[in-house]
């Protein structure tokens, strides 16, 4: 069984998964059509998000809306990104380290999770006072 999702991607992006019940060679007609009349392949979910995320979108899928920050929030933002930098660079040293050096120039399993628990506690607390700085800003009266 062949991945229609590549063979045809453009059908597929169309109709969905009927694409599959087209004849082979009807679907491989309309495909053209569709590739000449420059429509763009299915592109997966993943990258679509990841896409959005990249042109600046929130969370909430929306696209972000300029906010004033305090200088209070922007230095804790400002460490907040310094500390992950650091605990980032510990963590790719690491995995050079494991992936050309040898067994004895590596950390542990259990220095290595505390770095990525220490990487996720720093971007949530830059998260949280981020949110915390946006939510001021939009309850402000004026």
């Amino acid at each position: 069984m062949t991945n229609n999702t590549v063979l045809i991607p453009r059908l597929h992006a169309l109709i969905g998964d009927i694409a599959s019940n087209v004849p082979e060679d009807l679907a491989r007609e309309i495909e053209c059509a569709l590739k000449e009349q420059q429509f763009p392949p299915a592109q997966p979910m993943f990258f679509t998000f990841l896409d959005a995320i990249r042109r600046g979108e929130g969370e909430d899928g929306q696209p972000c809306t300029t906010q004033m920050l305090n200088a209070q929030t922007l230095a804790s933002l400002g460490r907040s990104l310094s500390a992950l930098t650091a605990v980032l660079d510990l963590l790719h040293a690491a995995e050079r380290a494991r992936v050309d050096g040898s067994t004895d120039g590596q950390i542990g399993d259990f220095h290595r999770n505390g770095l990525l628990l220490a990487a996720r506690q720093i971007a949530h607390a830059a998260q949280t006072g981020l949110g915390d700085a946006i939510t001021a800003v939009a309850n402000k009266p004026g």
